[in-house]
């Protein structure tokens, strides 16, 4: 089965209404299907559509950024965090590992800091208004990379770019 890269337009709302996220004018979300790039719920959703659609996809937290967990919330020492200055809202990688989780300060009573590791849309669903403005089969060389290439070939032509495809 071959795959695609996608390019897409979006706006993400809550079930409120508030925006939380878009893509900018003129600069579409393009990624390489099954890459992992995006959420599943969403791909699942784009993957029906074609060039020149607009839909309303509702992703699930289930097939979003998943439920929360309470066990991902965790008090500490403040002399045990990384950083010397921080404020509620702060976030901050909770290691120096590449993949230790990034956390968020959502508590500070003296000495002790609450951090939540949950990604900050768990359990929320989410409602994407999405244009889909480009689809094509995706290269071997981007089958190979695991990710899409802009125009210009692998990181629009610079030089490795900082990617790690090279």
């Amino acid at each position: 089965m071959s795959r695609n890269v996608i390019s897409f337009n979006y706006t993400l709302k809550d079930k409120a209404g508030q925006v939380l996220d878009q893509s900018q004018p003129n600069q579409p979300l393009t990624y390489l299907e099954g890459s992992n790039t995006i959420i599943q719920g969403l791909e699942t959703g784009l993957s029906k559509l074609n060039v020149g659609d607009m839909e309303e996809i509702i992703v699930r937290p289930e097939n979003g950024y998943g439920f929360r967990d309470e066990s991902q919330v965790d008090v500490i020492s403040r002399s045990q965090l990384p950083v010397e200055e921080i404020s509620v809202g702060d976030y901050f990688q909770a290691g120096n590992d590449a993949h230790a989780p990034v956390v968020q300060v959502v508590k500070i009573d003296g000495d002790n800091v609450t951090l939540d590791a949950n990604h900050p849309l768990a359990g929320v669903d989410l409602f994407f208004s999405v244009e889909l403005v480009g689809k094509r089969e995706a290269t071997e060389e981007e089958l190979s990379h695991g990710h899409a290439h802009t125009e210009g070939g692998c990181c629009g032509g610079h030089d490795n770019g900082g990617c790690g495809c090279h």
